[in-house]
């Protein structure tokens, strides 16, 4: 992107908003949605085939279209394209898709798949010894959202997820993102029913029936924070659950 779109595109943002102009916000929202997908897959090749996406529109509501969220990630955004270095590592990759993602679905996005290359992909046993922990281990890290993917054959595990375990904000938010597509593809009693058998993992594992009991130091002194934000992660999205269930007459 030139600087000088950069600069035009920048002060679309700030008067569409100023205006309250719904044209002009989803023509900019869908512009730099546009630019950030055609850099994925020009400057990510090494790492991917393609992408994904489904044919439904987003949806998007008046509350969500005007607010000062929506405007930050706008101008996150158009500065994360402007400034991005390539070639990135696994590690950078992994971030720039993780965040791609979060905000897909956050504009109401309802379906995103990313191909990788044959060669981009890792063996769970390749993926267990590079983070020094055991096949047992690795098959719950993917329960709870460490990506992997179902393509018949043994190479399942992106290099970028491995990576991204070592990073504990990282290893959550596609955790997050796990999540949200299962959420899209299963009934709320279903997710309950899952959300309660991990809880109860979690409880058994550290003999407390809360996350606050189980953990009362600080997190950022712990050397593995995984579990605690994971907990409060399902105590959240249960009472989100509950919330939106009990408002249409409960489950």
């Amino acid at each position: 992107m030139s600087k000088g779109m950069y600069e035009y595109s920048h002060r679309q943002i700030e008067l569409a908003f100023e205006e309250k102009n719904e044209l002009y916000i989803e023509k900019e929202t869908d512009y730099i949605f546009s630019k950030i997908l055609t850099m994925l897959m020009t400057l990510c090749s090494d790492q991917l085939v393609g992408i994904k996406i489904s044919n439904e529109e987003f949806k998007y509501t008046n509350e969500y279209l005007f607010s000062s969220k929506h405007k930050k990630n706008l101008v996150k955004w158009l500065d994360r394209v402007q400034s991005i270095q390539f070639p990135a590592s696994d590690m950078d990759f992994g971030k720039l898709k993780v965040d791609f993602e979060t905000w897909y679905y956050d504009l109401g996005g309802t379906s995103i798949e990313f191909i990788y290359h044959e060669d981009y992909l890792l063996k769970p046993m390749q993926a267990a010894e590079m983070l020094g922990i055991s096949k047992v281990t690795l098959n719950k890290y993917i329960k709870q959202g460490l990506e992997c993917l179902d393509n018949g054959s043994q190479n399942k595990i992106p290099k970028h997820a491995v990576e991204l375990m070592r990073d504990p904000v990282y290893s959550i938010r596609m955790q997050i993102n796990y999540q949200k597509k299962k959420n899209l593809e299963q009934s709320p009693e279903d997710r309950m029913k899952e959300i309660n058998e991990e809880i109860t993992e979690l409880q058994l594992k550290y003999g407390k029936k809360t996350y606050q009991e189980a953990f009362v130091t600080d997190e950022s002194e712990l050397d593995d924070p995984i579990d605690l934000y994971r907990w409060k992660d399902l105590v959240e999205e249960m009472d989100e659950i509950l919330k939106i269930r009990g408002g249409a007459g409960g489950i």
